[in-house]
């Protein structure tokens, strides 16, 4: 069974303003989280906003830090991505992609090709009927294709729109949870803050739009 899930890379940073969930560096967004994994999913958003190179913290509070993420300039680049699961293969987003360009995979549909991100360097072809995710391009010598013991997935381009639909549906049940959440956190910030994210990572609009 394959399957398509929201991650978002961990900000290295501790949270001294709530509680955060532990966990690897990547940090997935489920339909239903826990509040400790909301507050890591909110603190993988904005704790960059609110530390300096050392990471030393930049605010007074919460509110403070919630405050700086709503008017931040940098409101769009989420680092993270969709990762992609069938049985014991997993393919993760490579750097310098971001949770906020996950519609790309909309161009798919299209017939276009998308940047996944390097180290590790994952690679997307069409093939036919089906669309091959290859872990890692970058392991294989200059003009070399990747062979059938390199990690791959095969997605059915058919199943493509379930599986956008499903990561939506992830990210639509953290914008309820994030509500949640909020308010009881920053609650005079709850409303802005959740519309702010879903802004931000293009949760609720169609898909077709």
């Amino acid at each position: 069974m394959i399957m398509m899930t929201p991650v978002l890379e961990r900000w290295s940073g501790d949270c001294p303003f709530w509680a955060v969930e532990q966990g690897g560096f990547l940090l997935t967004v489920p339909r239903l989280p826990t509040p400790e994994r909301v507050g890591a999913i909110v603190w993988a958003l904005i704790g960059r906003n609110v530390t300096d190179n050392d990471l030393s913290i930049t605010v007074a509070d919460a509110a403070e830090a919630i405050e700086v993420y709503l008017t931040s300039d940098d409101e769009a680049f989420a680092p993270g991505g969709l990762r992609v699961t069938a049985g014991d293969v997993v393919i993760d987003p490579g750097c310098c992609v971001g949770l906020d360009e996950w519609r790309d995979w909309l161009d798919v549909q299209r017939g276009q090709m998308i940047y996944l991100g390097h180290s590790p360097d994952v690679l997307l072809e069409q093939r036919g009927p089906v669309l091959r995710l290859w872990q890692d391009e970058d392991q294989l010598r200059p003009g070399e294709l990747p062979g059938l013991s390199e990690q791959h997935i095969d997605i059915p381009c058919d199943a493509l729109p379930d599986l956008l639909q499903g990561v939506q549906q992830d990210l639509a049940g953290f914008l309820l949870a994030l509500r949640e959440w909020a308010q009881g956190i920053v609650p005079g910030l709850a409303d802005q803050l959740v519309l702010a994210v879903d802004r931000r990572l293009q949760i609720s609009a169609p898909l077709d739009a």
